[in-house]
């Protein structure tokens, strides 16, 4: 890997990872096409794809988050097709819950072979990472729903400066909450990083609601 700046490997690898969770959406340059895509990380930390035929039929991709214009990170990737039936309905269903119907009608598993970030190449093994609250995810994501709906719609004003419109928390790990506002997915970090699942329910909601 080659260095960037001041930043350690630790300090680059996790802003990698940290701007791959605050985005939803990529330019998907296969080929000698650019296409919009939208994407989201599923639990082992490959990021799970909506494709075409074209883009699996691709040589060459690369992924420009959020777009080729202004790229935050460049990714040279690698698209695993998968059928959504039996266990891997759970990758096709978790897209759908960021993004709703989907518009192409073939999906993909992603693995990052390597990213440009900050001016460093770094290897795509090392960018990807497992999330530590997988199994605890969804319970989390129903209890701030259902009873706590009011207060993370406060947390979102005060902390990220918006209006939410009809928000609803869709994934949690160990670095924020992704928040599915009405238009868009909406990241909130989380101060420090909490992968702990024991513990996790415990300090999101100290988090979001400011009571122990």
């Amino acid at each position: 890997m080659h260095d960037a700046g001041d930043l350690n490997e630790a300090d680059l690898l996790q802003g990698a990872r940290d701007t791959l969770r605050m985005w939803t959406q990529s330019d998907l340059r296969h080929d000698d096409l650019v296409s919009p895509v939208k994407y989201v990380t599923a639990p082992c930390g490959r990021l799970i794809l909506n494709v075409s035929v074209e883009m699996l039929d691709a040589v060459d991709c690369a992924m420009h988050i959020p777009d080729e214009h202004s790229p935050a990170i460049e990714l040279s990737v690698t698209l695993d097709e998968f059928e959504a039936i039996g266990g891997a309905e759970s990758n096709s269903d978790r897209w759908k819950i960021y993004h709703g119907a989907p518009e192409a009608a073939r999906w993909a598993l992603v693995d990052i072979d390597m990213a440009r970030y900050r001016g460093a190449i770094l290897d795509g093994d090392a960018i990807r990472l497992a999330n530590p609250l997988a199994a605890v995810e969804p319970r989390i994501c129903g209890l701030l729903n259902r009873e706590h709906a009011e207060d993370v719609r406060s947390r979102i004003s005060t902390t990220l400066q918006m209006e939410p419109e009809d928000p609803r928390v869709v994934g949690v790990d160990a670095r924020g909450l992704d928040i599915r506002n009405r238009f868009d997915i909406v990241r909130m970090p989380f101060p420090t990083t909490i992968d702990n699942p024991a513990e996790a329910q415990e300090k999101i909601l100290l988090l979001i609601t400011g009571k122990s």
